[in-house]
């Protein structure tokens, strides 16, 4: 089967199939070492918040777990089990 139209001398068509350049020159090793950590920052910079979520949810469970314990000392005793020993006895011994 034949063309259509003949292939124009003037248009030069690259070949799809080519590879890179193999003469051409390497990036350093500081530009590859950031481009590899990149991934590594994308993911540091996007899970801050949530980071930050959960250490400021932490911190106000202390406080207010501290808080809790020490104006209702009983309320503290109910909800927590004494492993091997009766809940009441162990409030007692405050």
């Amino acid at each position: 089967m034949s063309r259509d139209r003949s292939r124009s001398r003037r248009t030069v068509h690259p070949d799809p199939y080519a590879g890179p350049d193999p003469s051409g020159p390497l990036p350093s090793p500081r530009v590859m070492a950031a481009f590899a950590a990149l991934p590594v920052a994308v993911v540091a910079v996007a899970s801050f918040p949530v980071a930050a979520a959960v250490a400021s949810a932490l911190a106000v469970g202390v406080v207010a777990g501290a808080v809790i314990g020490r104006r209702y000392p009983s309320a503290v005793d109910r909800t927590l089990p004494v492993p091997g020993g009766d809940s009441a006895s162990a409030a007692a011994d405050r």
